[in-house]
């Protein structure tokens, strides 16, 4: 192999000792008035002087933020940035404006860079005083979920107070982050480049030569058995007899394209991506193509070129230095780190390829390969699981502990010790599933996160039961087979297959539901199974299963759920409750979704990428189907995560439904009553009732989310799906106000608003429902 050369690895002394200065001074004076502070270099051409996502490190204590009471303005320390938001568009000047006395040394750079997330349609300005004089930048309305703005310093050497201004671009509510602040010198910034320049990678020393006859078997068989390639060909053969391709033919003709070594970078996989902890650049880098599926290709169909190309991608992926998203877990004098999902990611398919195209490497290069798992596959990861305990509490041990036991086990084939550490990863897996998963089968965070949980460890567990020679049914926990309740719950009555409460989609991947199915066949997961592949287009494999039961509970987690038949229609509700400190969920104890006739009539938003600012607003109380105080400036919600039960009782049939929520608990002052019952006494009629005692605030606002149509009557609300309408009747001292609010696709939706002028008292909104064709009547 030849390699360009590296810069040095080791930071000379000068550098530690200016930045352990900076690491000082943000919550601590000066030594002197005349000193500067040093930025600190991530890399030959920029450096930080306001690491913002280091609670430690991060200077925010000292910024001076203008007061912003009259818009409800928030500002706050998070794990990995300071979060904003405001209530309300200010009625003159910027939502939000801070500013610090920095007194900081640019005469290494030109530009100064500033990383945040803000509403779109806001206007971002940012100020430097420096000792040449005043230099603003101001940007354009933000479209985007992320942004890195550059000031033009214009030869500048000394920083010494920074204001940064955001103007609301909207009415309503606001939310965003401040990431980062720093350096960059745009003469050095090729020479970082050039650095990262692999496109002339030769692999002659790892990589067998190119006339070399494979036996196209695995070298360890244990991510595919000879049986099961010899079940892949055949599947192959069938294909080529009825289409004249097959997919592996698609990926090995796809693969001769491929130049992985353009897509090595400083940090793995970096190209192409648009991570919230990544630069803005790397979406415009180039990706680094290929996969452990190249290499199954290359075993079907006998390819030496198609493994070949797999082996070289796994070979990119190693040579990048940083198994990260970016410079943000690797900043000198820092301990923060974002967990460990893409050096899992990368440690899975540099193990599986190790496996699947083993014949293809040499001894020098299997041994960099496993040396490269080791040292940043392995060990960080052990790090992130030794240090966080909560991991084990929801999805993420299922992702970190994937790539982790894949790497173990390809390992201990060539080196015998590692064998005990694999086992300790074994009842990792065991232990996740038994921690996640509640008593009642239920889990906490939403179905898009019990997803991957499943998914992982299933995956994680097979590949260790084939090494071991055990029965993988044998190691699967018991309590994975109570999670069939949680199905009937969580399902859809729509086409989504799920309904995306808590931090959620509305989809359930096509994987974990065969795994599901596999291990609860006459479960409600067989039944999602079926529904999904009819919906992929694909011939199902399995007949459905069971029916939505009429009343399911899972009194743990705190949910209801109710299906009915109306006429040839289901009518589904489900009811939110909380279990205490339960983590990814939204503020929306006593929140309640309303399906009929294949569409949601009162929806969750679920959620949206974390990498957008309004993310942030779809985990609001204003963005659920809620009682909410109104009348002061501030933004009213509960805790979240809420440190109390809050679940409701119910009960019901095919026939009715009942079931009442003391949802006050966690507000905070806000409330010192609040009350909500439903009562369905049959599919067709449904009765809301809010007994509430404000602590804070001089009326309430019952909110209801639809992306439905909707018209507003005399005596209320009309809304009309394809095949079901809904009819709302509000009391006659209420009003009734529509909003259009945003979504993260950019289109919008209404929000049906029910205001009650009163400190106290009862809400009470009846509900009709009927099918198109019927009279609408109150």
């Amino acid at each position: 192999m030849r390699l360009p050369p590296l810069a040095p690895r080791c930071l000379p002394s000068w550098v530690l000792s200016f930045i352990l200065f900076l690491v000082v001074a943000p919550n601590g004076a000066r030594a002197s008035s005349d000193a500067l502070l040093k930025p600190v270099p991530v890399n030959m051409a920029e450096a930080i002087i306001e690491p913002f996502w280091i609670p430690e490190l991060s200077g925010f204590a000292k910024w001076q933020v203008d007061p912003g009471n009259e818009h409800g303005l928030q500002i706050r320390q998070n794990w990995s940035a300071v979060d904003f938001e405001w209530a309300s568009k200010p009625a003159t000047g910027p939502a939000l404006r801070l500013s610090r006395n920095v007194h900081v040394d640019c005469s290494a750079y030109d530009r100064l860079l500033v990383r945040l997330a803000s509403p779109k349609g806001s206007i971002v300005r940012v100020t430097a005083q420096t000792d040449k004089g005043q230099r603003t930048f101001v940007s354009e309305p933000a479209t985007e979920k992320r942004a890195e703005y550059e000031l033009d310093l214009q030869g500048a050497q000394r920083i010494d107070t920074l204001t940064l201004e955001i103007e609301a671009g909207a009415e309503g509510t606001g939310a965003g982050w401040l990431r980062w602040i720093g350096l960059q010198s745009t003469a050095r910034l090729k020479d970082y480049f050039a650095r990262w320049d692999f496109s002339g990678m030769q692999w002659e020393t790892y990589l067998r030569p190119a006339d070399y006859a494979p036996r196209f078997e695995p070298r360890y068989g244990i991510f595919l058995t000879l049986q099961e390639l010899t079940e892949l060909r055949a599947q192959h053969e069938q294909a080529i007899e009825k289409d004249g391709a097959s997919q592996y033919t698609q990926r090995a003709a796809a693969a001769r394209a491929y130049e992985p070594e353009q897509g090595i970078h400083e940090f793995v996989d970096s190209g192409g991506r648009t991570s919230s902890h990544s630069r803005v650049r790397d979406e415009f880098q180039p990706r680094l193509p290929g996969n452990p599926e190249l290499a199954i290709a290359g075993l079907v169909l006998r390819d030496a070129e198609a493994l070949r190309m797999a082996a070289r991608c796994a070979l990119s992926q190693a040579v990048s230095e940083h198994w990260d998203t970016g410079f943000m877990s690797n900043l000198p004098g820092s301990g923060w780190e974002d967990r460990a999902f893409r050096r899992s990611y990368t440690a899975e398919d540099i193990a599986m390829i190790l496996d699947l195209a083993g014949e293809i490497f040499t001894e020098a290069g299997r041994n960099y390969l496993m040396r490269r798992l080791a040292e940043e596959g392995i060990g960080p990861i052990n790090y992130v699981a030794w240090r966080h305990e909560y991991i084990f509490h929801c999805n993420q041990l299922a992702y970190f502990n994937t790539g982790r036991m894949y790497a173990y086990l390809v390992l201990e084939r060539q080196w015998p010790r590692v064998k005990p550490y694999t086992d300790l990863a074994y009842r990792d897996a065991i232990d996740n599933l038994e921690t996640v998963i509640e008593p009642d089968g239920g889990a906490l965070e939403g179905p898009g996160y019990l997803n991957p949980t499943i998914r992982e460890n299933y995956n994680a567990l097979k590949h260790y039961a084939r090494a071991r020679g055990r029965n993988l049914s044998e190691l699967i926990p018991p309590i994975v087979k109570r999670t069939a309740n949680y199905a009937a719950v969580v399902a859809s009555t729509t086409t989504d297959d799920v309904i995306a409460v808590c931090d959620s989609g509305s989809s359930f991947r096509s994987d974990t539901l065969s795994i599901l199915t596999e291990l609860m066949p006459d479960s409600y997961w067989t039944t999602l199974y079926h529904k999904k592949q009819v919906a992929e287009g694909i011939s199902p494999s399995v007949k459905p299963g069971p029916s939505l039961p009429a009343y399911v509970a899972l009194p743990e987690i705190g949910y209801l759920a109710s299906t009915r038949t109306l006429g040839d229609e289901k009518v589904k509700i489900l009811v939110m409750g909380n279990k205490a400190n339960a983590g990814h969920t939204h503020e929306d104890k006593g929140s309640f979704v309303l399906e009929y006739a294949g569409q949601a009539f009162a929806m969750d938003l679920g959620i949206g990428d974390y990498g957008d600012p309004i993310h942030v607003t779809y985990k609001h109380c204003q963005r659920h189907n809620m009682l909410v105080p109104v009348g002061m400036t501030a933004r009213a919600a509960p805790l979240n995560p809420l440190p109390f039960d809050v679940k409701p009782t119910g009960q019901g049939d095919e026939q009715a439904f009942h079931a009442r929520i003391d949802a006050a608990p966690g507000w905070n002052g806000y409330y010192k009553k609040w009350v909500r019952t439903w009562d369905s006494p049959s599919p067709d009629v449904l009765t809301i009732r809010d007994e509430y005692e404000l602590g804070q605030g001089s009326a309430v606002e019952f909110y209801w989310q639809t992306s439905l149509p909707v018209e507003q009557t005399e005596n209320g609300v009309t809304i009309r799906g394809d095949k079901g309408v809904a009819l709302l009747t509000i009391p006659p001292d209420c009003t009734i106000r529509l909003d259009r609010l945003p979504l993260a696709d950019g289109t919008d939706y209404t929000r049906i608003a029910i205001r009650k002028e009163a400190p106290q008292g009862t809400l009470e909104v009846t509900i009709n429902l009927h099918g198109l064709g019927q009279q609408d009547s109150f």
